[in-house]
């Protein structure tokens, strides 16, 4: 019986139709249509399942198909099925109309202000949605929009680095801000964090062990992801504006020997994902903000360009070097200010990472903390 309806299903009839003691409808968006009954590969998810009559039922997606359907006492069975259009992530992002997300200088698409809705559920925990970065160098050479994302809490404080001299890129021992070798990097894309399990994590005077069996990441997560080229860009001052960081991460300025690009899974935020997220306010709007060199940020007069901004909550690492120097790098201070220290300092680390354009959004929520977007 269960087979002969699923068939008749298959088959596409338009109208309603009856099986037995159950007739089911169906529409798309909300509205009738006389198009041919949505398969699973067309593109479409059951929005909701709606029985007469005290009735229920659930859609299974790996049968497509009605399961655990349940008369409750009706003679008949009657159930709507509404299916919805899929959207992937970037396409609902882009078509959101919100205050809370707003184009930068250079056409990303940003959340800013002091807590806008922009949790998401990714790796089993709350993430935060940065935005959609335009443009983002893909390992052929390609370029294509990318959501990226940055873990809401911390997974510990760590050093960026703390190679000894003659290790890797390192030419002293207090590490190297090169991060296509950092040993935290190593951590965050193929250790412990990576692989979800417990391992040695980098600190000023060596090694602490660390434990991510609960909190690395997952499979599912991992295939989410989308292995990216990240800008290693440097700068040697903090005294610059957000555009001018934007300008110098993607630059060519770095300590000699350190590479420009790395290729990977897992990174940290820049800069100018901090300085970009404010929204301003009363005494200093945005405009003036971003006019503001970010070293000025700790100010009392500038109170309105860090504490309305989600990502002064607290210290951490970037992603930036300093290139006059082989072994600092830029961090997010806790006074609101850029700064840059060695990398052998322990800071906290909020992985960041790019996802695949093909992953969609599964229940749109509210994007707040308690009720965030969930990926499909």
């Amino acid at each position: 019986y269960k087979e002969t309806k699923s068939y008749n299903i298959l088959r596409g009839k338009i109208t309603d139709f009856s099986s037995g003691d159950i007739e089911l409808a169906y529409t798309i968006n909300g509205e009738k249509t006389t198009e041919a009954f949505p398969l699973k590969s067309s593109g479409y998810k059951v929005n909701s399942v709606i029985c007469e009559d005290g009735a229920t039922a659930e859609w299974n997606i790996d049968s497509w198909g009605l399961v655990n359907i349940t008369p409750n006492g009706a003679k008949k069975i009657k159930c709507s099925i509404d299916f919805k259009e899929e959207q992937t992530l970037i396409e609902y992002l882009k078509n959101l109309q919100s205050e809370e997300l707003v184009e930068d200088d250079y056409g990303n698409i940003r959340y800013i202000g002091k807590n806008p809705n922009n949790y998401i559920k990714f790796n089993n925990e709350l993430w935060r949605i940065i935005g959609v970065m335009k443009d983002i160098e893909n390992p052929d050479g390609s370029k294509s929009d990318k959501v990226k994302l940055i873990r809401s809490e911390s997974i510990g404080e760590y050093s960026w680095d703390n190679k000894a001299s003659g290790t890797g890129s390192s030419t002293s021992d207090n590490g190297s801000n090169d991060w296509s070798d950092s040993v935290l990097q190593k951590v965050l894309n193929e250790g412990a964090y990576y692989n979800r399990t417990s391992g040695d994590c980098p600190v000023f005077n060596g090694v602490v062990v660390c434990d991510f069996s609960n909190t690395g990441l997952t499979e599912e997560s991992k295939n989410m992801i989308n292995v990216s080229v990240w800008n290693l860009g440097g700068g040697d001052s903090n005294e610059k504006k957000v555009s001018q960081f934007y300008t110098l991460e993607r630059g060519e300025e770095v300590y000699e020997g350190r590479l420009t690009k790395w290729t990977g899974h897992v990174g940290l935020i820049y800069p100018s994902d901090y300085g970009y997220a404010t929204s301003g306010g009363s005494t200093t709007d945005r405009a003036t903000c971003l006019n503001i060199n970010l070293r000025s940020w700790d100010g009392s007069n500038l109170s309105d360009c860090k504490n309305n901004d989600w990502l002064f909550n607290s210290y951490k690492w970037t992603l930036m070097p300093d290139s006059s120097s082989s072994s600092n790098v830029f961090y997010l201070a806790t006074v609101g200010s850029v700064g840059y220290t060695t990398v052998r300092n322990r800071n906290e680390i909020h992985p960041s990472v790019y996802l695949n354009t093909s992953v969609g959004i599964e229940n749109e929520g509210e994007g707040s903390s308690t009720s965030p977007f969930v990926l499909r």
